[in-house]
């Protein structure tokens, strides 16, 4: 297997597996409170269309336990 060989799924620099499992972190996080990761992203990024605003996950984690 050369270098330019690709593998699914897998990731190049160990930057990029820090950013894959920081994101799969917070989709399992955000699906075992049963609220939606692309509602919690858009309200982090500014760019949710409801009126209302996510509650930050360290709250609503400490609420549940």
């Amino acid at each position: 297997m050369s270098s330019s060989d690709k593998i699914s799924g897998g990731t190049v620099s160990r930057n990029g597996r820090q950013a894959r499992d920081s994101v799969l972190g917070l989709m399992k996080t955000c699906q075992k409170l049963g609220l939606s990761f692309w509602h919690y992203l858009g309200d982090r990024l500014g760019i949710n269309n409801e009126d209302h605003a996510v509650a930050p996950l360290a709250s609503m984690v400490a609420a549940r336990a």
